[in-house]
C-alpha cells in the first residue's frame, strides 16, 4: 500500500534539460516538461528527429525533442494492449510490441505522424525489445525468436 500511495503521489512526466553548468541548474537547465503520464517500463525512441513513446493501452505520442511541441498522440487501433518493449524504428517505419504479441507497424509521414499500416500478431506474449541487425528484425516471445527481412544466401553470415 505504501508503494502504491508513493507512486499515486509523485509526478508522472517527462522533462528535456540543457546539459551543462555548476550546482543547482534545474531552473536555468529546464527546456521543457509533459506533465501527462508516461510509460514507466519502455524507453522513448528518438527517429528521425521526432520522439517517440508508448503507454500502456496503445497510446504512442510524438514530440519535437528540441521544444517538446507536441505532433501526435494517437491509439493504436486493434493493439490496445499493455506494453514492456521499447519502440524500435528502421526504413521509414516504427514497431510496437505488445505483450499479447501483437506488433503494430507504423510508417513515419514528413512531419512525424504515424499512420498505423497493419496489426500482426505473433501468436505468443512478448516482453522482448525487437532487435535490428543486417536488415532484418529479430522479435522474441515466449515460444519463439522470429525473424523478418529478405532472406540471404547460404553461407552469407
Amino acid at each position: 500500500w505504501a508503494y502504491y500511495r508513493a507512486a499515486m503521489a509523485s509526478r508522472n512526466g517527462m522533462v528535456a534539460m540543457r546539459l551543462g553548468g555548476a550546482g543547482d541548474m534545474t531552473a536555468q537547465s529546464l527546456l521543457w516538461r509533459y506533465d501527462r503520464a508516461v510509460s514507466q517500463l519502455t524507453s522513448p525512441l528518438l527517429y528521425q528527429g521526432v520522439l517517440y513513446m508508448i503507454n500502456d493501452g496503445g497510446i504512442v505520442t510524438a514530440f519535437r525533442p528540441r521544444t517538446g511541441e507536441l505532433i501526435d498522440r494517437q491509439r493504436l487501433r486493434g493493439a490496445v494492449d499493455d506494453y514492456y518493449a521499447s519502440p524500435v524504428a528502421a526504413d521509414g517505419k516504427v514497431y510496437f510490441v505488445g505483450v499479447s504479441g501483437k506488433v503494430a507497424v507504423a510508417e513515419v509521414d514528413a512531419g512525424g505522424e504515424l499512420q498505423l499500416r497493419v496489426v500482426n500478431d505473433l501468436g505468443s506474449p512478448s516482453a522482448a525489445t525487437p532487435a535490428l541487425a543486417e536488415g532484418r528484425l529479430y522479435m522474441r516471445t515466449a515460444s519463439a525468436l522470429w525473424a523478418f527481412g529478405e532472406s540471404m544466401p547460404p553461407g552469407s553470415n
